[in-house]
């Protein structure tokens, strides 16, 4: 995350745009905190065969959102895989966007029902599937809307809060709703970072697969699984490998070797010659790896200790700590590693590790690129990387890579006021917009930015097994909200 060009000096809101941020708290803040409640109740996850437009809990979100746009004087339009819910007739427009849909949740890794708002037992704090990405800013947003339909606004612009139902998984629906829909000439997203996020990483896989070498079959001792993690867009908590054959100096040496490390980092079972070692990390957003700990890195470590025969498993020890390690930015990886002044460095995250058929592992790892280097520039240093490791090592690897593109907006009329906005009712200076390493539908929409609903300098929950929002944050979100809209529409 970095900062972009300096914008100007600060400019307060104007009294009518505090006025109105003020009143939709006093009158609305516990209105927010109840629909973000109903919100995270539906279990908007992406299921298999099924297009969200089409998934019974989604159609239930559709009905409830279709009856708060009643409730609140806004009009209402089911596009499928969006929603549109706007106020006024200006032919000139500002769109919101956000998305209802959510990552999967791992409930045994939850204190409670992450669908279930819990507002109890970590007093401040709003925790549940979807808080922080992306449901409390719809829940804002709404109400920013009442809030200007009170004070009979907007005058000068329609503003039109678009609902993705499609961020998390395929973004094809959404984009396929862009085609036959036009979308405003300004837009605000809510789903990134405070000040104003401009530049986002291009977002990008590389899979890479092994197979049991023939030479391992006979080999007594072996790594015979090596697996975790759960989707490519989060940092993994969880990992586990399986020792079979495993002699008392072996097993004695990976317990030595657990214990020396950080507490609660590593559980080991021993039932005769099979050892089974579990490592628990902290999940995070892959967009910012370093606030996450990489259970499947940190088990690769553990594991490259010893020599093991060339399975699958046993392979993927040995690439990993090669060409990933613990660090988070290709360091290993090649050439792979660079950066750019605005936008920062090129991340690279182990997200998954899972079998194949025929005795395969499939590493995921997540790339997210700054602008700096063209796409094929990108994949050519991957290829060569792992093209070289493959002869160094002499192991059967396949690979496939798809490397998306950065999005980068040099200016946009609406961030002088954003930044303005920010700056007043945060304290904090804010010189100029960043960049940041995740990617969301903002680039999709003309003069798309984002402004929070997440602060810079504070951990990012979403896609975490403890996501949350403080109720301080989610009270400032609404109030800078309304303040915007109200310069930019009224």
């Amino acid at each position: 995350m970095t900062d972009a060009t300096p914008t100007s000096p600060d400019a307060p809101p104007s009294p009518l745009a505090r006025a109105a941020a003020d009143r939709a708290v006093t009158r609305y803040f516990d209105a927010v905190v109840d629909t973000l409640a109903d919100l995270v109740a539906f279990r908007t996850v992406v299921a298999s065969g099924v297009p969200n437009a089409r998934n019974p809990e989604f159609l239930r979100l559709k009905a409830y959102l279709a009856d708060a746009a009643a409730r609140l004087g806004l009009d209402f339009e089911d596009h499928g895989p969006a929603l549109v819910l706007g106020l006024g007739e200006s032919p000139d427009r500002l769109g919101l966007l956000t998305h209802a849909d959510v990552r999967p949740a791992d409930e045994a890794a939850w204190k409670t029902d992450p669908f279930t708002l819990d507002r109890d037992s970590e007093p401040g704090r709003l925790l549940g599937r979807g808080v922080e990405d992306d449901k409390a800013a719809v829940a804002a947003a709404l109400y920013s809307l009442k809030a200007l339909r009170d004070e009979g606004l907007p005058a000068r612009r329609r503003v039109e809060l678009i609902v993705s139902l499609a961020e998390e998984s395929d973004w094809t629906p959404f984009r396929e709703f862009l085609a036959g829909w036009t979308p405003p000439p300004l837009n605000i997203a809510f789903d990134a970072l405070y000040p104003v996020v401009t530049g986002e990483h291009g977002t990008g896989a590389i899979r890479v697969t092994l197979r049991d070498a023939p030479e391992s079959a006979g080999e007594a001792t072996r790594l015979v699984s090596f697996t975790g993690g759960g989707y490519l867009s989060q940092v993994p908590a969880r990992a586990e490998a399986v020792i079979a054959g495993a002699d008392e100096p072996l097993a004695a040496a990976l317990e030595r070797d657990a214990a020396r490390s950080v507490p609660g980092w590593f559980e080991i079972e021993r039932d005769g010659g099979t050892i089974r070692i579990r490592a628990r990390g902290v999940a995070a957003h892959s967009s910012a790896p370093w606030t996450g700990r990489n259970a499947l890195t940190q088990l690769a470590a553990l594991l490259g200790r010893h020599p093991w025969p060339p399975t699958a498993a046993g392979t993927m020890v040995r690439l990993v700590n090669d060409l990933v390690g613990a660090g988070h930015h290709a360091e290993r990886f090649g050439n792979l590693a660079y950066a750019h002044e605005v936008m920062g460095r090129l991340t690279l995250t182990l997200a998954t590790l899972t079998p194949a058929g025929a005795g395969g592992l499939v590493a995921a790892l997540n790339v997210r690129r700054p602008v700096g280097r063209t796409g094929p520039a990108v994949e050519k240093t991957i290829r060569a990387a792992l093209d070289a490791w493959r002869r160094q090592s002499g192991a059967p690897l396949d690979y496939t890579t798809d490397i998306g593109d950065p999005y980068y907006v040099e200016s946009a009329p609406h961030v002088p006021v954003l930044l303005d906005v920010f700056r007043h009712y945060t304290g904090r200076p804010a010189p100029a917009p960043i960049s940041v390493g995740g990617g969301t539908q903002a680039r999709l929409l003309p003069n798309g930015v984002n402004f929070g609903p997440a602060m810079p300098d504070e951990p990012y929950t979403g896609h975490s097994d403890h996501e949350f929002m403080t109720v301080d944050r989610l009270r400032l979100n609404l109030r800078m909200c309304t303040a915007a809209l109200v310069e930019l529409a009224g």
